[in-house]
């Protein structure tokens, strides 16, 4: 396709290889680039503006037919497709849409001579990454674009990886899960549910179980559950329930198998399980009292004459021992039956008479069972802390710790056995309000977000009480550092839908609108020219589409905040307060202290967005008349903070999801920071985010 006619004269080629090298960054990225066109001139074109680039480096391949494009595919790997939309009988769309039947998923970008809105819809439509009209190309809009479509097509790539292993995760978790709407009908359950469950016998089990959203317990048949649900929104904004329901059917069983073990127990206690006995100097047996005996069978008068070394036939010699004037105690065990009973004994040389020896035995019976037991329950313990990415603990009321048991967190650098006789608080200042809580006699919940050799990881800590010690506090702490790292992506996703939208805006309506003053005025001046009375509402026009232009590029600036990249976080700031207090009539300043220039841009757009949630929150929700935005740079610990006059609210209370209470702390913990959030009715907000920079 020829387009020399609609766009200006190509420009002189570019300098050799060698010098556009020089000039370009060191270590940049080379990307690998397929042009598809018919016409070499157009080819010849993109490498020119590509060539300028001081950013990354280009590796151009030109295919001038469909064939030649799908056998490059096929046999070579390319970062991005630029594709011309009219290539003699088809078309680049055609075209894209082949290689998506075939699962490729390289970006593609459309190129066309004259902008058209209907191939515009069509080419987002079909999946392209972006439409150019090469007429108005220039380097800087072609890399950004190129740019732009490597981004969006690697996070689609990781946004389906993650979506099929949820699903495998759905279908393979040992556990009962389904999703329904909010009528009840059924949109996903894997096997296990639908082998067991219904969702209106769920619903009604609910109903009745308790609180709404507490877990339940649900008896079906022999089985018995432990059903939790959970909410959802589609990405439309539909609300969706979530239903897991965990077999509990052997831990009730082996709970009622131990309440009944326990109560044996506790009815031998309430008896003194104790039995006296006297032996003479030959070891028989002349008296023997005691409940001890009767849980053996025997009465108290049954085993008069009977030797004790046949009673106790293992340990004969601690018992002659003990009628040759010692002190022994050893353990035995007596079969009744199909039933072992273990006795702790203790005999002495009775010197009372001068001969023989006096003794008595305790049925330790339940306590072996309960040491079985207790071992039992500490292997399983040990099990999980051996193979699952979780740390335990106990501390003292000084919140040192005595006491930690987990290995698989040693990645981290948490190392147990490094921990014990420090503070923990110390350890990982990040949790000292969870410990300061704790030790007060509060259960808490935080998240500790750390690094170790360069790499950031995440846990999730609980601390409570030690209510059995009645002093110190026990925490527990689990790695839920790709479970970040995924909400740390979707929100990144949600930024850079924010930019394309704002860039859509500026470069897509903002021009239209200009184009539109430009007539508008034109129209004005010739009216004004020939003293028509329309030139007063031509004014009026010119005016009200300047008004637009204006609203127009301040969305822009709130949605996509090119001061970060341009200008710094404290230059973005500023804008923004400017911007409220002109849009919105506010009273709104800005106040910065240190420097805050080489703030990367990750952490920038973070502190940026808490700052226009809460700049929103306080005009629509406060009314606020004068707002006061300070980021202060000056020490180790910095902090942004978001005052207002307004109307305040109670922060312990319930939100609406719009008010975006819940998004700026998770905002605050993604750059390893704090979000503290002080207001009461009809005395203002104070809303400040306090972290440590560099990370």
């Amino acid at each position: 396709m020829n387009i020399s006619a609609d766009r200006p004269p190509a420009p002189p080629l570019p300098p050799p290889l060698a010098s556009i090298s020089r000039r370009r960054t060191p270590g940049a990225k080379t990307v690998r680039v397929l042009v598809l066109d018919d016409n070499e001139d157009d080819f010849a074109f993109v490498k020119v503006l590509l060539s300028k680039s001081l950013n990354c480096g280009y590796e151009l391949e030109w295919a001038p037919t469909e064939e030649a494009a799908l056998e490059a595919v096929r046999s070579r790997n390319f970062d991005v497709g630029l594709f011309d939309y009219k290539l003699g009988g088809t078309t680049g769309l055609e075209i894209l849409r082949t290689l998506q039947s075939q699962n490729c998923e390289i970006p593609i970008i459309l190129l066309t001579g004259s902008e058209s809105p209907e191939v515009d819809q069509a080419a987002l439509d079909a999946g392209a990454s972006d439409y150019l009209c090469k007429g108005s190309l220039d380097t800087t809009r072609l890399e950004r674009a190129i740019r732009y479509a490597m981004s969006h097509a690697q996070m689609l790539s990781a946004l389906r990886e993650s979506q099929a292993q949820l699903q495998l995760f759905m279908h393979s978790v040992p556990c009962a899960v389904c999703i329904h709407d909010g009528s009840g009908r059924l949109l996903f359950q894997n096997d296990i549910f639908s082998r067991h469950f219904s969702v209106a016998a769920l619903i009604d089990s609910q109903h009745n179980g308790g609180a709404p959203g507490a877990p339940f317990h649900h008896h079906h048949g022999n089985r018995h559950w432990l059903v939790s649900s959970f909410p959802m929104i589609e990405k439309s904004g539909r609300h969706l329930q979530g239903i897991a329901a965990i077999d509990i059917t052997t831990r009730i069983h082996a709970e009622e198998a131990l309440r009944k073990t326990s109560e044996f127990l506790n009815g031998m206690l309430a008896t003194l399980p104790v039995a006296v006995a006297r032996v003479d100097e030959e070891g028989m047996i002349r008296e023997a009292r005691g409940q001890a005996l009767g849980a053996l069978g025997i009465r108290e008068d049954e085993l008069t004459g009977e030797s004790i070394l046949a009673l106790f036939p293992d340990a004969t010699e601690s018992i002659r021992q003990a009628l040759a004037g010692g002190s022994v105690n050893f353990t035995s065990q007596i079969q009744q039956g199909e039933k072992t009973r273990h006795f702790e004994n203790y005999y002495r040389f009775d010197r009372g008479r001068g001969a023989g020896a006096m003794g008595f035995s305790i049925d330790i019976t339940a306590r072996i069972e309960a040491e079985k037991l207790i071992k039992q329950k500490s292997q399983l313990l040990n099990g999980l802390l051996e193979n699952l990415p979780m740390i335990v603990g106990r501390l003292d009321r000084d919140g040192t710790v005595v006491e930690a048991q987990g290995q698989q967190l040693e990645k981290y650098g948490m190392r147990p056995a490094a921990m014990v006789g420090k503070k923990l608080d110390a350890l990982y200042p990040g949790l000292e309000p969870a410990v300061d809580e704790a030790l007060r006699s509060g259960a808490v919940n935080s998240v500790l977000t750390s690094r170790h050799e360069g790499r950031e990881w995440y846990a999730d800590f609980f601390l409570f009480p030690d209510r059995e010690s009645g002093r110190g506090a026990l925490f527990f702490g689990t790695d839920i550092t790709q479970r970040k790292l995924i909400e740390r992506e979707l929100l990144r996703v949600s930024d850079a839908e924010k930019d394309r939208i704002g860039s859509d805006l500026h470069d897509g309506l903002g021009q239209y609108l200009t184009g539109i003053s430009c007539l508008s005025a034109a129209l004005r001046d010739k009216l004004q020219l020939q003293n028509k009375p329309e030139a007063e509402e031509a004014a009026t026009i010119s005016t009200l589409v300047q008004e637009a232009i204006a609203q127009t590029r301040a969305l822009a600036r709130g949605l996509c905040p090119v001061q970060l990249e341009t200008s710094g976080l404290e230059t973005a700031l500023e804008d923004l307060t400017f911007q409220v207090q002109r849009l919105h009539g506010t009273e709104c300043h800005f106040e910065c202290s240190g420097p805050a220039g080489d703030c990367e841009t990750s952490v920038a757009l973070h502190l940026y967005r808490i700052a226009q949630e809460a700049l929103t929150n306080a005009i629509k929700h406060a009314s606020a008349r004068r707002i006061t935005v300070r980021l202060d740079f000056a020490n180790e610990n910095k902090s942004l903070t978001i005052e207002d006059d307004g109307r305040g609210f109670d922060p312990n209370g319930t939100h609406e999801p719009s008010s975006g209470m819940s998004l700026m702390p998770y905002r605050a913990a993604m750059i390893g920071g704090t979000l503290a959030v002080t207001s009461q009715p009809n005395a203002g907000t104070k809303v400040e985010c306090r972290f440590v920079y560099p990370l």
